[in-house]
């Protein structure tokens, strides 16, 4: 393929019906990387509110550790003072609390901002989709038409 645009009325019904299911495959992806980015928002947000939390607690004091999001252990507060954050395939980093709430928040946006290219992508592509399949119901009327 060259990479230059193709005008929809120039392909025969059978490619239409190809682009159609590409772009429903392109869709369906977007969508769950959509899903997935909203998801992994949502976990950072959440992971900087339990630092944030940190701030008032004292050492010592009882909390319970979750090992999963249904599985928790308990344990005390060693220190209140810094915070281990891991920042990916098993790489931690100490920071001070208000260095790992910072980090959080900018991890959001992050992927708010992705979210919101994969929105924009979704937009287009469903509008070509929807041109593909207007194209594809006119274009056999189109060739009765001609005859």
């Amino acid at each position: 393929m060259s990479g230059e645009p193709v005008s929809l009325s120039a392909l025969s019904p059978q490619e239409l019906v190809q682009v159609r299911q590409s772009l429903e495959q392109e869709l369906q992806t977007m969508t769950q990387n959509a899903v997935t980015l909203q998801g992994t928002a949502g976990k950072f947000a959440a992971a900087g509110q339990a630092v944030e939390y940190l701030q008032d607690q004292k050492q010592g004091q009882p909390v319970l550790l979750p090992l999963t999001e249904s599985l928790y252990v308990g344990g005390s507060l060693e220190s209140v003072d810094s915070v281990l954050l891991e920042i990916g395939t098993g790489y931690f980093v100490e920071r001070d609390i208000e260095g790992g709430v910072d980090y959080c928040r900018r991890k959001v946006k992050q992927r708010q901002a992705m979210l919101a290219q994969v929105d924009a992508m979704l937009e287009q592509r469903m509008g070509e989709q929807q041109a593909a399949g207007q194209q594809a119901a006119a274009g056999p009327a189109a060739a009765g038409q001609k005859k």
